[in-house]
């Protein structure tokens, strides 16, 4: 049996996944360059395949006697790829990953799942002690003092598939927030995923604003989001219900204990355009006796999406 090689995965990149346009116009951005566009990018992906992500340690590898093996046409230095991705235009890539997604679903390979969704939820990258560009934000300690700089951005994944897919990220700077980031970037996967890829959204309780929760629905996509303290009167509400009744539905999970609470008719908080809230309530005891809880609110009806 032939094993895996450098040269196998180009084939299935550019032929089997239909990538070879990306490789030869990534959106680069170099007025002039003196190394190909195509042997830095797939200098990178193979890094990562390799786990060597760094650019010194991918400047080793182009640098090596592997060079070849690994279809590189030409070596570099970790100064050329910092250049080169500092001028790459994000817009290629994120065509590049719709693609390969598109043509994923199209070839039923999500063909066993229950249902593609998009998970959207943010997160932090980096750390520098100065203020390098416009989108570094301050990070305060608990003096409130700006300790350092951070990146936020809110990442797109497809979930319920088998496997979580991120294929987007939008930054956000000062003056700038999660919930407008996030309203953005699920507008622009909505748009090049196509209105009928997915099938809901589920996010964290942090995204269970009104705006962004009416910008799902006008996506037409129903919404799965974790009811925090951050909506505390329909938390409250939820809890003392619930709390107070038997589980709708109880089950196992492997070797856990599942039991499960789930209502409709839940009043929609201030200037929600809902007419109803349905929130679902679970509870997992593991057999060392953890208990993890958990409350979601949707607006899928029970008529539609079971418990």
């Amino acid at each position: 049996m032939k094993g895996p090689t450098p040269r196998r995965l180009w084939n299935y990149v550019t032929r089997c996944l239909g990538l070879r346009w990306y490789f030869r116009s990534p959106g680069d951005g170099r007025p002039q360059p003196q190394i190909p566009a195509k042997a830095l990018l797939w200098s990178l992906l193979i890094g990562q395949v390799l786990r060597t992500s760094a650019f010194l340690a991918v400047e080793r590898l182009v640098r090596s006697s592997a060079r070849r093996a690994l279809v590189v046409s030409k070596s570099f230095g970790d100064d050329t790829l910092g250049y080169f991705t500092e001028r790459l235009d994000p817009r290629f890539t994120r065509t590049a990953l719709a693609q390969v997604l598109r043509r994923a679903k199209r070839n039923k390979a999500f063909e066993t799942s229950g249902g593609i969704g998009l998970a959207v939820d943010g997160t932090t990258v980096g750390w520098c002690a100065n203020s390098g560009c416009s989108l570094c934000r301050p990070h305060r300690n608990a003096g409130d003092e700006i300790a350092g700089y951070q990146h936020q951005v809110v990442l797109a994944s497809v979930v319920g598939t088998g496997l979580s897919l991120p294929f987007d990220v939008e930054p956000y700077g000062p003056g700038d927030s999660e919930y407008a980031a996030g309203q953005r970037l699920l507008r622009r996967a909505v748009e090049l995923l196509g209105p009928r890829f997915a099938a809901y959204v589920v996010v964290d309780g942090e995204f269970a604003t009104a705006p962004f929760l009416h910008t799902a629905g006008g996506l037409g996509l129903p919404i799965v989001a974790r009811l925090k303290a951050n909506l505390p009167e329909l938390l409250t509400a939820a809890q003392k219900r619930f709390r107070s009744q038997a589980p709708k539905l109880t089950f196992p999970h492997g070797s856990d204990r599942i039991e499960l609470w789930d209502a409709e008719d839940f009043d929609p908080w201030g200037n929600l355009r809902w007419e109803t809230v349905r929130v679902l309530f679970y509870r997992q005891q593991k057999p060392d006796g953890e208990v993890i809880e958990a409350f979601r609110l949707t607006d899928s009806p029970s008529a539609e999406v079971s418990s």
